[in-house]
C-alpha cells in the first residue's frame, strides 16, 4: 500500500484479533514513527512498546476504566437516570467499544521525555513544542502501521485520569509523560467511511481551508 492510500484508509480501529505482530514489523514501524520531524533537534520523546501479556492486560484494564470515567463525562446523565445506573451504563459501553483491547498483542506508549533546556522566556511553552513533535512520530506510526495492515487508535482520554497509576505500572519517573498511547494489532476488520455520528458533525475540507486570510474557506 502506498502512502498516499495509507492516509486515506487510516482510521480508529478498536476491535483486533489476537494474531501475534513480529519483532521485525514491530522495530520497523518503531524507526519509521522516530523518523518523525522533532523540534530543535531535541528529541524530547520515547516509545514504550508492551508485549508481556499480564502488563498488556494490565495496560488495557486501564484505558478501559479511564474511557468508563470519559464516557460518563462526555455523555451526560439522563434525567430520571440515577448516578448509579449511570455509572453502570458508562462501564458497559466501554466494554462494549474498548473491550477487545484486553486481545491486542502490542501497546505503544508515546512518552513525553523532558531533553532540552529551553531559555527561560521559552520555557513556558516548550511542552507544547514537545507535544506536537510527539505527535508527528505517532501519526507516522499510525500510518506506516496502516499500510502494513495494522490496526491503531489515538487514545488519550485516560491520561486525566490514570496517568499515574500508568506510570506506576510501568516504571515510569514522575517527570515522564504518557501524552498518548494505541493498541497495535491486526484488526478484526477495518472501518470504513465516518461512523454515523461524525457524519453529522464532520466538516468537509474545503471548510477548513483558509486563502490568504480568514475566513476565505473553500466552501
Amino acid at each position: 500500500m502506498n502512502v498516499v492510500d495509507a492516509i486515506r484508509k487510516r482510521r480508529a480501529v478498536r476491535t483486533y484479533t489476537d494474531r501475534p505482530v513480529d519483532d521485525a514489523t514491530v522495530d520497523r514501524l518503531l524507526r519509521l514513527a522516530l523518523s518523525a520531524p522533532t523540534g530543535s533537534g531535541a528529541q524530547s520523546w520515547s516509545l514504550m512498546v508492551v508485549r508481556d501479556p499480564e502488563r498488556r492486560r494490565q495496560v488495557a484494564e486501564l484505558v478501559i476504566d479511564g474511557g468508563a470515567r470519559y464516557f460518563g463525562i462526555m455523555r451526560p446523565r439522563k434525567e430520571g437516570v440515577s448516578d448509579e445506573k449511570h455509572v453502570e451504563w458508562a462501564r458497559g459501553y466501554a466494554e462494549q467499544v474498548l473491550g477487545s483491547y484486553r486481545i491486542a498483542p502490542v501497546w505503544v506508549l508515546g512518552l513525553l521525555v523532558p531533553n532540552f533546556k529551553y531559555p527561560e522566556e521559552m520555557r513556558e511553552g516548550g511542552w507544547l513544542d514537545d507535544l506536537i513533535s510527539l505527535a508527528f512520530a505517532m501519526e507516522n506510526l499510525f500510518v506506516a502501521a496502516r499500510a502494513e495492515g495494522l490496526g491503531t487508535v489515538p487514545t488519550t482520554a485516560f491520561q486525566r485520569f490514570e496517568k499515574d497509576r500508568l506510570r506506576e505500572m510501568l516504571g515510569m519517573p514522575p517527570e515522564v509523560d504518557p501524552a498518548i498511547i494505541t493498541p497495535l494489532g491486526y484488526p478484526e476488520s477495518f472501518p470504513e467511511g465516518l461512523p454515523p455520528a461524525l457524519k453529522r458533525s464532520f466538516r468537509p475540507w474545503r471548510s477548513l481551508v483558509h486563502d490568504d486570510a480568514w475566513g476565505n474557506t473553500r466552501d
